[in-house]
């Protein structure tokens, strides 16, 4: 079916190029229409292939005898072939990797993945099993049928979920395919997937024992756990607390999930055996991992001194746990500190001030169950809730608490509000989904994710137009405390030379108007990582600036410019019009001779 489902996505995307291919063959001959059809053919099967992100950090042999050493002693056990690289990446996860090759039949290299949280929270023993699961992988070439199972996967599942719209006829003709085939292609492959996990792991027991590997699993479960539900709690005490993200994020995590006492490993692993199968789900359940194994599930021993990683990487571990947690805490640190500033913000800017329909009360008592989320904050919301029964704000306050929880009366409650005020659909829908996606049935998933996809639709014309009707719109200054608190921020952006805030209102094809937070930010070129190079990445990290000082049922858009754009005079000179709209001084020159058309 994959290998069908290739060609059939070949010859549909051919079927644009067979006029002038029948064109060849009129005028020129047969042959150079022969010819011409085939490297058009091998053209578009080129530029149509997924591309595969392997990356990490590369593990040179001599830089880590031990885990060399056992992975050559676990490969020979295994009848594995050859590992080419071995990358450390920031994942609590590992992963067998086979890319390249012809056709994924011949050839190719094979990376084995290895995350540094997993070896910092595994011991040196249940790592071990990890890596043998991965080698049964390539030992029973598992990677050749995944390579056209992932292709599949990757170019006929976008049609599932685009807009028929705006499709072309050849984007109508894939869409029919694919809703008529993939649904059951997925349940199928799915299958083979858990086949392939239960044969690793059979694998991975017969190297190393079916205790260790029953270990790591259960280790990895309840850490994963505690990571969604109660380690946010105490990031939250953190972020109120400091303005400085951890600088050992994973040390942290580390010393949480070991200083947890039996009854909350137990909730955590309960919790994380509890949440619901799926069809499409890759890898089988813990319980039936465990059960095939011939292992129990008794809760893990994290009072071993030594990690794997100490035991494997050697006097290595130290320096690359240091560049996780730097990794980690230079992606965090600008929306921690935001949170921090917007945190305080609430607690003490207009302590005692009670703002129009209670906003600020509202907002106080979300802050206060974002960091202890008790049954005394949840009492609160409840309560601000019955006193503002006709605010959808305070309604989906409550419906968010009670999702926080897994309480599925939170979808009841986060739906109330989406009918006192329809501008909430679209992050109601999102938190929803953030939920059933975990908890709910395949039914919920599909039916949220339609109306999510229907209401985003609906503000799809005002995102796309509202650069080009900017001109005309009037603009405001942001709140005040708003501007105070992205000023405190920028300033620890490097990068940044210029950056501009306001505010306006526009209507919707629906006719909802909404307020709509705009910022049009200068980066410097030479300043930027290679990663921030792309103007998508900024613009997606300054959003999220925005979106945090905004309400749910405000709208947000970001312009990036580099120091190398010509930035509209026109635009300028609109925000300089409007007070306190620069909250980052521009210290280059900033080239107005040309104007950029936008195109969003």
């Amino acid at each position: 079916m994959a290998v069908a489902a290739e060609l059939t996505f070949l010859g549909a995307s051919m079927l644009g190029w067979a006029p002038i291919i029948i064109l060849q063959a009129v005028f020129l001959g047969p042959t150079t229409a022969a010819v011409v059809g085939a490297a058009l053919t091998l053209w578009m099967w080129w530029i149509f292939q997924p591309s595969f992100d392997v990356s990490g950090t590369e593990l040179a042999r001599d830089k880590a005898p031990a885990l060399f050493t056992a992975l050559d002693d676990l490969r020979l056990k295994l009848n594995a072939p050859p590992i080419h690289r071995v990358l450390l990446t920031d994942e609590l996860n590992a992963a067998a990797s086979q890319t390249g090759g012809l056709l994924a039949l011949v050839g190719g290299r094979r990376t084995l993945l290895l995350g540094v949280p997993l070896l910092k929270l595994l011991s040196a023993q249940e790592a071990a099993a990890v890596i043998a699961h991965e080698l049964g992988h390539f030992s029973r070439r598992h990677g050749r049928l995944g390579h056209w199972i992932y292709n599949v996967r990757f170019k006929w599942g976008v049609y599932l979920d685009g807009n028929d719209k705006q499709d072309s006829g050849i984007d109508r003709l894939r869409r029919w395919i694919a809703l008529a085939f993939l649904p059951r292609f997925m349940r199928m492959s799915a299958n083979w997937s858990r086949t392939c996990e239960f044969e690793a792991d059979a694998l991975a027991v017969q190297a190393t024992g079916s205790n260790h590997l029953a270990q790591a699993l259960i280790k990895l479960d309840i850490a994963n756990s505690l990571m969604r539900t109660r380690l946010p709690l105490k990031l939250n005490e953190l972020q109120a607390a400091s303005p400085h993200a951890p600088e050992a994020f994973w040390d942290l995590v580390d010393g949480f999930v070991r200083d947890a006492t039996p009854a909350t490993l137990q909730a955590a692993l309960d919790e994380a055996r509890g949440l619901p199968a799926r069809t499409h789900d890759t890898h089988p359940s813990l319980d039936d991992r465990i059960e095939a194994a011939g292992a129990a599930s008794n809760l893990p021993d994290w009072s071993v001194l030594h990690s794997a990683g100490e035991t494997l990487l050697g006097a290595g571990w130290a320096t690359q746990v240091d560049a996780v947690n730097t990794r980690w805490r230079e992606m965090a640190a600008p929306n921690w500190r935001l949170r921090h500033l917007r945190l305080g913000a609430l607690r003490t800017q207009h302590a005692g001030k009670v703002l129009e329909n209670g906003e600020f009360e509202r907002e106080r008592l979300q802050a206060e169950d974002e960091i202890k989320a008790s049954d005394e904050t949840l009492q609160g919301l409840e309560r601000h809730a019955r006193l503002h029964a006709c605010d959808a704000l305070a309604q989906y306050a409550l419906g968010l608490a009670l999702l926080k929880r897994a309480r599925a009366e939170g979808i009841t409650q986060v739906r109330s509000a989406i009918k006192l005020d329809a501008r909430l659909a679209v992050p109601a829908y999102e938190a929803i989904l953030s939920h059933v996606r975990l908890h709910g049935t395949e039914d919920e998933i599909r039916e949220f994710s339609r109306r999510r996809t229907l209401a985003a639709e609906k503000l799809d014309a005002l995102r796309n137009g509202f650069w080009r009707h900017l001109m005309d719109v009037p603009l405001t200054p942001l709140r005040p405390w708003a501007t105070r608190l992205l000023h405190q921020v920028f300033q620890e952006e490097p990068s940044i030379d210029g950056c501009w805030v306001a505010r306006t209102r526009m209507q919707s094809d629906a006719g909802l108007d909404y307020d709509i937070n705009l910022m049009v930010a200068r980066v410097c070129h030479a300043k930027l990582t290679a990663e921030e190079l792309d103007e998508d990445v900024l613009m997606a990290r300054y959003a999220t600036y925005l979106t945090a000082l905004c309400g749910p049922i405000e709208l947000v858009r970001v312009r990036v410019y580099f120091d190398t754009e010509p930035i509209n005079p026109r635009l300028l000179a609109r925000l300089a019009a409007v007070p306190e709209s620069e909250i980052h001084k521009p210290v280059g020159t900033i080239n107005a001779n040309m104007i950029k058309i936008d195109s969003l």
